[in-house]
């Protein structure tokens, strides 16, 4: 269940980049997220993900959801994603709202 949960992560925070809403992000921060990122991608590694999962959650914590390029369904995942760690977007509805 949590290599899925971790692959959905992925999946979601990588379509949450296409649509630019980390672009505000230093370039240090962004190197710190895709690096993270990627070592929860790679399934085969042992290396214990509490560390990332806190990292990458304080970097999502910046996250501009109010650009022109985000859609609803993409929020939607993303949210899916982070409830599987007990965690949520703060006013899921409204940012849906807002980008709708």
């Amino acid at each position: 269940m949590k290599t899925k949960s971790y692959q959905l992560l992925v999946n979601a925070t990588g379509q949450l980049m296409q649509q630019h809403v980390f672009d505000h992000l230093s370039d240090e921060k962004l190197f710190r997220m895709n690096h993270c990122l990627r070592q929860l991608g790679n399934q085969n590694s042992g290396i214990a993900s509490d560390g990332i999962e806190d990292e990458l959650f304080k970097l999502f914590g910046e996250a501009n959801l109010y650009t022109e390029t985000t859609t609803p369904q993409s929020v939607h995942q993303w949210q899916a994603a982070m409830s599987c760690f007990g965690k949520t977007i703060m006013q899921t509805s409204a940012l849906v709202e807002e980008v709708e």
